[in-house]
């Protein structure tokens, strides 16, 4: 996958977000559309309606991971950059790293996906009950 090509499924997801409800859970109609939509993709064959499904799977969970990183006090996540982590904070980092086993590759590293993400995903604000 190329981000050109994630971009078109992202993007084709934000066109679709309301037919899948709050939980973003895609129907299989849906699923077709973003095969076509990348029947020529930027590189490889072409993604299958499968392929697509499991793509997003991931995307999610990429979400979830830079996400803690930037809800977590203590470090200062950018789009470009990850979570920029120098000298001074990497004691801290190592440490959440043990914990946190999928975050390790966003140290100096970013996600460019980030911000088309944020827009499908549900929040998770808590309320006071």
């Amino acid at each position: 996958w190329t981000d050109a090509d994630v971009d078109v499924l992202l993007d084709l997801a934000i066109a679709h977000k309301a037919s899948a409800g709050e939980w973003m859970n895609f129907k299989a109609m849906f699923w077709n559309t973003a095969s076509a939509a990348l029947s020529n993709p930027a590189r490889g064959g072409p993604k299958t309606a499968r392929v697509c499904k499991e793509k997003w799977k991931r995307l999610r969970k990429m979400f979830e991971v830079v996400n803690c990183i930037k809800n977590t006090l203590g470090f200062a996540y950018l789009n470009e950059l990850g979570a920029n982590i120098s000298l001074e904070n990497e004691a801290m980092w190592s440490d959440f790293v043990k914990k946190h086993k999928d975050i390790d590759p966003f140290q100096n590293r970013g996600w460019l996906h980030y911000k088309k993400m944020k827009q499908l995903m549900p929040s998770k604000g808590k309320g006071l009950n």
